[in-house]
Formats: structure tokens, C-alpha cells, sequence
């Protein structure tokens, strides 16, 4: 079993500021010694400030981080160490402000249907009949003559038509120069909601209208070979993934279906505990070591610095803030809003040297 890092930008920033990505090169020794072999980024992107990093503006990094320059560094140092390095995709939705979002809302020429356009209508009708939306959203955003899609967050989030051979192209381009950036994995966000067929909507089942499987195959189709990570995943749905290569289901069955898991037996569901928007440990009733010993059939597990030193240092206060580099959702403050970091990297150096001891 391979353990992956999640490394959550806008914690480190409001430790390091604009060094938030140097900061993270400063511990890669150190996530080497407690047994780490890759890390992932998560919310590294120009975004809108609307979802936690997920509203995708542009996919270059966001500068309230640092450069490029910066970001190839990390990249560099961490393939020192052999440590393998990802970065987020999320294929389902753009920022209102993405080039692809503002081409088609300005019906340039080839982008008309690069997003879900509907009459006011047919919004009202389908939103009525139980065309899913997350978080407590309108299933789609009014811009007064047409409504877009929006599966989460509202108008500052919209869908894409992965239809469309514009969108197609944005992605190819995405994961080409990811390649070469040297970048070595990506984790999909909500990787299987990017085909619909609204006819099959269930007001009692938001994912009736899904299309699992075509919707991986679409990324696929555009990913250059690249491994891949598909989050949003109930662990049923893992036998999608038998006969694809270098694609697997992270777990998020809490978010799926309200049940916490603890089995994962199926050689295609990597385990995801801990970090930003996912369950403790603790949530799951297992120590860090009960749950490696559940993970060791896995080839990978997704888990951060929290949750494996937590346990060594007092393993009763999962709840408290100071744990947590997740998001309190005020996108007014956005990055304000994330605690910082820096009191957890101490405690994970220390926990470091006692390893080495």
C-alpha cells in the first residue's frame, strides 16, 4: 500500500502566505520518513472563491501561493525523494469566470453548448421533478434570458457540456501539460457527473440522471494515460473500475450514502480518511494503525499529516477546530477562513524525529 499526502494549499497559506508552496518543499523529507510516497495538492488552481478551490478560474497556480517557478520546484524536489506528486481536476464544473464559462455565455461561434443552457421553463419544470443540486443549491442559476446547469454552488459554478468538442480539447490540453510539468497523478472531482439524462430523474435519488460510466470514459478518453482517482464514488460503483488501467474509486461513501466505511476489500477502492471534506479516524470508531491494517489490501490510501500523528498526541479532540484545514464556508473571507497550518507541521516534525529515534 502506497500512502498519499493531502496537502490542503489555503491552510498553508494562511501559515506561509505567498511561500505556501515553498513551504510545502520544506517537509518532504519529513513526509518521507513517516512512511509517505506521494502527495496530492488540493485547491492549488486560480479559482473564484465560491467552493473551497473548485470553482477553477484557470488552471495554473493560484498566485496567492506563489509561481509556477515555485510549483516545478516542489514537483522537482519531491521526484528527489521518489515521491509521486497529484493535483485536483474538476472536469464537472467552471468558475462563471473561466474563459470556457464566459465564451459561451457570450454565444462565441462552437461554444454556444459548452454549458447547459435551458429556457426559464424548462428549469423551473426539471428542478420541480428532481434534477439534482448539492449543498442546498438551485439545480440551475439564473442570467436572466437563459439558465445554466449548476450542480453545485449556484451561478458561480456551471456545468460543462462534456459534449461539446471545445470542452474535450480544454481538457486534452489540461492533462498534456500536466505531463509536462511532471505532474504524476490527478483526482477527479465528481468524476462521474459529467453526462445526464434528465428523463431519468428521481426526486428521491439525485444520481438516478447519472451516467457513471460514461462519464469516466470521457476522461479517460482526454487524461494522455495519466493515473487517475475518481472521487464522489460510492464504494458499489467500484466494479466500473475492473478493466481500466491506472483508474481508481476513492472512497467517499459518507457522501454518497451517509454510511462511514470500513472495508476496503475491493482492489479498485483506495481509502480516504482525514483532511479537507472527508471523516476522521476517530468518525470511524478505528485507531490509525486499526485502519492501515484494514487498508493493506488497497494499493493506495489517501490520508494527512492530522490524522496520522493525532493518535500519538491526544486522540480526544478530532472535533476541536485546530485539527481541521478545512473550510468554514465564507467565501467573503476565503482565505481567511482556512486555519493555518503551521502549529500541525510542528507537531508532525516532532513526531518525525521519535520515528527516526
Amino acid at each position: 500500500m502506497k500512502k498519499v499526502c493531502q496537502l490542503y494549499l489555503p491552510a498553508f497559506y494562511r501559515s506561509y502566505g505567498k511561500n505556501a508552496v515553498k513551504s510545502i518543499t520544506y517537509i518532504l523529507d519529513d513526509l518521507k520518513k513517516a512512511g509517505f510516497e506521494g502527495i496530492y495538492l488540493i485547491s492549488l488552481f486560480q479559482d473564484g472563491g465560491y467552493d473551497n478551490g473548485f470553482d477553477i478560474v484557470d488552471y495554473t497556480i493560484n498566485n496567492k501561493f506563489g509561481n509556477e517557478e515555485d510549483l516545478n520546484n516542489l514537483i522537482k524536489e519531491a521526484h528527489k525523494l521518489n515521491l509521486f506528486i497529484g493535483v485536483d481536476v474538476v472536469p464537472n464544473h467552471v468558475s462563471d469566470k473561466n474563459i470556457i464559462a464566459r465564451n459561451s455565455l457570450n454565444e462565441i461561434e462552437g461554444y454556444q453548448d459548452a454549458l447547459y443552457i435551458v429556457s426559464k421553463e424548462e428549469a423551473k419544470k426539471l428542478q420541480e421533478e428532481g434534477v439534482p443540486s448539492f449543498f442546498g443549491k438551485l439545480a440551475y442559476s439564473d442570467f436572466g434570458d437563459k439558465y445554466v446547469r449548476s450542480t453545485f454552488a449556484d451561478y458561480h459554478q456551471l456545468n460543462l457540456n462534456w459534449n461539446n468538442q471545445y470542452v474535450q480539447d480544454y481538457f486534452n490540453e489540461l492533462f498534456k501539460k500536466f505531463k509536462k510539468q511532471d505532474i504524476d497523478f490527478t483526482r477527479i472531482d465528481c468524476g462521474m457527473m459529467l453526462h445526464e439524462d434528465v428523463s431519468k430523474r428521481n426526486i428521491n435519488n439525485p444520481m438516478a440522471c447519472m451516467n457513471p460510466e460514461k462519464s469516466v470514459n470521457s476522461i479517460i478518453e482526454v487524461s494522455e494515460n495519466m493515473p487517475l482517482f475518481f472521487e464522489w464514488f460510492d464504494p458499489s460503483s467500484a466494479d466500473l473500475f475492473n478493466n481500466k488501467k491506472n483508474c481508481y474509486a476513492l472512497d467517499c461513501s459518507y457522501v454518497m450514502t451517509g454510511q462511514l466505511n470500513t472495508n476496503w476489500s475491493h482492489p479498485k477502492l483506495i481509502p480516504l480518511v482525514g483532511g479537507h471534506d472527508q471523516m476522521t479516524l476517530a468518525d470511524r470508531g478505528l485507531s490509525y494503525d486499526e485502519t492501515l491494517e484494514k487498508m493493506k489490501s488497497s494499493d493506495y490510501a489517501f490520508l494527512d499529516m492530522q490524522t496520522m500523528i493525532n493518535y500519538e498526541t491526544n486522540p480526544n479532540i478530532f472535533r476541536d477546530d485546530y485539527l481541521y484545514d478545512a473550510d468554514i464556508n465564507n467565501p467573503n473571507q476565503r482565505y481567511r477562513s482556512r486555519r493555518p497550518i503551521e502549529p500541525i507541521i510542528k507537531e508532525f516534525k516532532s513526531y518525525t524525529k521519535k520515528l527516526k529515534k
